[in-house]
């Protein structure tokens, strides 16, 4: 039985060359449930909207999935629902509450030997597989094919001057918050789900002040060439400000290897991507 307790967690985090910090990032641990989160929340216009988030998708999730635990195994439903419900459930709630900021989202969510690897935006989980690396995610960007249909679709634009906005604002078409952009900029995610297995050493969670000036490849080579998990983070965080990010860096790093040990499965394998944002083109 994989031991959530054995995962080694390194957060680091700095405002870089911007005048406040936006992101936030959550981590939760329930040995009793067998479940681990990482979160990373990339906040623009504002701190409230990545506050919010951190506070309250994990919680709203596993509040659903303790209820949906009380019916009968046939009844229950699927957990990636309650995740894309946690989403949008804290969406409505900043609208509600009319917060103009927005955030990006991405976390890494674990159940025993299962993962979910959501994202909303362009915060990036990355893990590494033996020797290679695989991203988990699909950054949520305004001229993406798919997003510029639902944009247009719904009666929305983007503009580009060399980086593509949605109505000429924001440089991702899926964020939590952002009433003003609604319903153009969606809080709908994209879930990854599948079970993990022994090849996998490292998770890396971080926002985009990191991929805009590193690489998977790289990121996951400063993390195996470091001491421990937050040696790794603390490391990945300076080579990114270091190869010119001018944004607030987050980074989660994950040490994975003595948890996987535990798992019967060699190979991981992804069983099924959902993302219900373009749904019905």
């Amino acid at each position: 039985m994989a031991d959530i307790d054995l995962i080694d967690v390194g957060i680091s985090e700095d405002t870089g060359y911007r005048s406040s910090m936006e992101d936030e990032h959550a981590v939760y641990r329930r040995p009793n449930l067998q479940f681990f989160s990482a979160e990373v929340y990339d906040g623009h216009g504002g701190r409230r909207a990545s506050q919010v988030a951190a506070e309250m998708i994990t919680p709203h999730f596993l509040h659903t999935w303790n209820r949906e635990s009380e019916k009968t195994l046939s009844d229950q439903l699927p957990l990636s629902l309650f995740l894309r419900d946690a989403y949008v459930a804290v969406d409505n709630h900043l609208l509600r509450e009319s917060v103009e900021s927005g955030t990006t989202g991405a976390g890494l969510y674990l159940i025993a030997d299962r993962f979910f690897a959501v994202n909303c935006g362009d915060t990036k989980i990355v893990i590494g597989i033996d020797e290679a690396v695989n991203e988990l995610t699909v950054d949520h960007k305004p001229d993406a094919p798919e997003e510029l249909e639902r944009i247009e679709r719904l009666g929305g634009y983007v503009i580009s001057f060399g980086v593509s906005r949605v109505m000429g604002i924001l440089a991702v078409s899926r964020a939590l918050g952002d009433s003003s952009l609604k319903p153009f900029v969606t809080a709908e995610p994209r879930i990854a789900e599948g079970y993990l297995g022994r090849e996998n050493d490292f998770a890396v969670i971080a926002c985009d002040g990191v991929w805009d000036v590193l690489t998977p490849d790289i990121v996951i080579a400063i993390t195996r060439a470091a001491k421990d998990a937050q040696a790794a983070a603390e490391n990945i965080k300076t080579t990114a400000i270091d190869s010119g990010s001018t944004d607030n860096v987050t980074v989660i790093v994950l040490d994975l290897r003595a948890y996987v040990a535990k798992l019967k499965r060699g190979k991981m394998e992804i069983t099924q991507i959902i993302d219900g944002a373009n749904q019905g083109r």
